[in-house]
């Protein structure tokens, strides 16, 4: 059964806008048609991708060498298709398919989407971590609070001094606010500022991060079921950077030795059952919850599990799925998202020649993408 794939980072941008007609800010646009092609490299035998075919020369090149099934989609194709996957649904994204030529019945109807909204506002991590603490032994100071007034923002920021705000719909660690620098009165505006345009805002504790990482899940529409780990860091700005190219056992290792009060399998599992609960039946793809290893007021490694949940693709499951298919057995690596506004030439970042045995990258730099002048994802192993 192919599917037809769609790569549009803006999404959580648009699930903020809230309606089908929308255009993203224009370096979103420009990841968005960068990145096009990103889906190759995990989609099923069949599959398209809905790109600029002018990409073909670069898009049978990869093919030829990580043997990629997948393929470019023309108008000719639409007969072949039996569903959608974007990266992240929302009416906007609905709207890029039905100017693609699909046909409607493919596609969610406007009340799913606004459903797939409703779960993807950031009060879905207090409702993952209250339904934890049921399962197991978390610590409360990880449990957000989301406030509708700027009264509310200012009592908890006297209460717990070192917070952050957090937009309920923003993507990539954008819309997120470290309040320590910042007035009382700044905080109030910017508080403001986000529940008169979203209706609320999130309030969260800061924690002395150690380690950034999130596990991976996938629903089938029914239940959801855990795909792996995903390691990853981002900008001082909070914005995503990149992620760790390794084992699931490699990257397991390197988290599970800083926890002595919690495993990560059984912490998956449970995951398993509130995702299951609260997103399985109105959602089907790719999601990721982000979680943070952090030291607590007495130095000692804690786990806050359920930092964020995205009810999307994530970079961290294209780097999962690119590790399983693409990573030469015994390789470490590093995937990296860089902007370069200067037209810099993808040539002057990738020194190292790739190494490619049996389809897959033993040393060297390879693209995800094709030659961009403001974007470059490569993987570096």
């Amino acid at each position: 059964m192919s599917q037809l794939h769609l790569f549009n980072p803006e999404n959580d941008l648009s699930l903020a806008h809230g309606k089908a007609q929308y255009t993203a800010p224009p370096n979103a646009l420009r990841l968005h048609d960068a990145g096009a092609t990103i889906p190759l490299w995990f989609c099923a035998e069949n599959d398209k991708v809905i790109a600029d075919i002018k990409h073909m020369q670069w898009v049978s090149q990869i093919k030829s060498q990580f043997d990629i099934k997948g393929d470019i989609a023309t108008i000719d194709d639409l007969s072949q298709f039996k569903g959608c996957r974007p990266w992240g649904w929302s009416l906007h994204a609905k709207k890029q398919f039905l100017n693609f030529g699909v046909e409607e019945s493919l596609l969610p109807t406007d009340s799913e989407i606004s459903e797939i909204r409703r779960l993807s506002h950031r009060r879905i991590s207090i409702d993952v971590l209250n339904d934890l603490k049921e399962l197991l032994h978390i610590p409360d100071s990880t449990v957000p609070f989301e406030a509708v007034d700027d009264e509310s923002v200012i009592s908890y920021a006297r209460k717990h001094r070192d917070i952050f705000i957090k937009s309920p719909w923003s993507s990539s660690g954008r819309g997120v606010v470290n309040v320590a620098n910042i007035s009382e009165q700044e905080l109030r505006r910017r508080a403001g500022g986000i529940i008169r345009r979203q209706g609320s805002v999130i309030c969260e504790k800061a924690l002395d991060k150690v380690v950034d990482f999130a596990m991976l899940f996938y629903s089938d529409g029914k239940s959801v079921k855990f795909l792996g780990f995903s390691s990853f860091f981002n900008e001082p700005t909070g914005a995503y950077a990149g992620n760790i190219i390794a084992s699931q056992q490699e990257i397991y290792q390197s988290l599970q030795k800083y926890l002595t009060n919690i495993g990560l399998v059984e912490l998956s599992q449970s995951l398993e059952q509130v995702l299951t609960k609260n997103v399985g039946d109105k959602y089907c793809g790719y999601m990721g919850v982000d979680m943070m290893i952090y030291r607590n007021d007495q130095g000692r490694y804690e786990l806050a599990p359920c930092v964020e949940v995205n009810l999307r693709t994530t970079m961290g499951v294209v780097a999962l799925l690119w590790s399983q298919r693409h990573l030469a057995e015994g390789c470490q690596g590093v995937m990296r998202v860089e902007y370069t506004p200067n037209n810099e030439s993808l040539q002057n970042t990738c020194q190292s020649q790739p190494i490619i045995v049996d389809n897959k990258l033993k040393s060297g730099t390879i693209s995800l993408i094709p030659p961009d002048n403001y974007f470059k994802i490569t993987i570096k192993v």
